[in-house]
């Protein structure tokens, strides 16, 4: 579990607090340098396990707008991560971002409360755009945002 920088700090805008786990160095570095890209996004921290994850999630259950859960960790899984997000407030949102998806895990993500689920290898547009969605939303209306399949 580490820090991560990277708040563009405009002002008048809230930024999305976004929490990261992925235990795949190169892959988290590519996903991390992404996701700073997109101006109003502050990449909070990245976890590389299980219980490191579970573990921030529990500690700073209120300080993050949107968890990205890889589910194939080397240590644990983000399964874990994704059933304590179960008692999220309205306002936060949890993806998951993984490879090897076939339809089944797709929909038990889903089942698990995931609001989008997307392949890392396919569909790192379609996460990146979700999230450009949610800066662009007012942190009030990020609640209603509709979920993505």
């Amino acid at each position: 579990m580490n820090r991560v920088s990277g708040s563009d700090g405009r002002a008048g805008r809230r930024s999305l607090k976004v929490f990261v786990i992925e235990d795949d160095a190169v892959l988290r570095s590519l996903i991390l340098d992404a996701l700073r890209e997109i101006p109003g996004v502050d990449v909070l921290f990245y976890a590389d396990n299980e219980v490191s994850a579970t573990n921030w999630l529990s500690s700073n259950d209120s300080a993050w707008d949107l968890a990205v859960v890889d589910l194939h960790l080397k240590q644990g899984s983000g399964v874990g991560a994704l059933n304590w997000c179960t008692t999220r407030r309205p306002d936060q949102h949890v993806v998951v971002l993984s490879g090897q998806l076939s339809e089944t895990i797709r929909r038990q993500c889903m089942a698990l409360g995931a609001e989008a689920v997307f392949d890392k290898a396919t569909e790192m547009e379609d996460f990146l755009a979700y999230c450009r969605a949610l800066v662009e939303r007012p942190a009030a209306a990020r609640a209603s945002m509709p979920h993505m399949p």
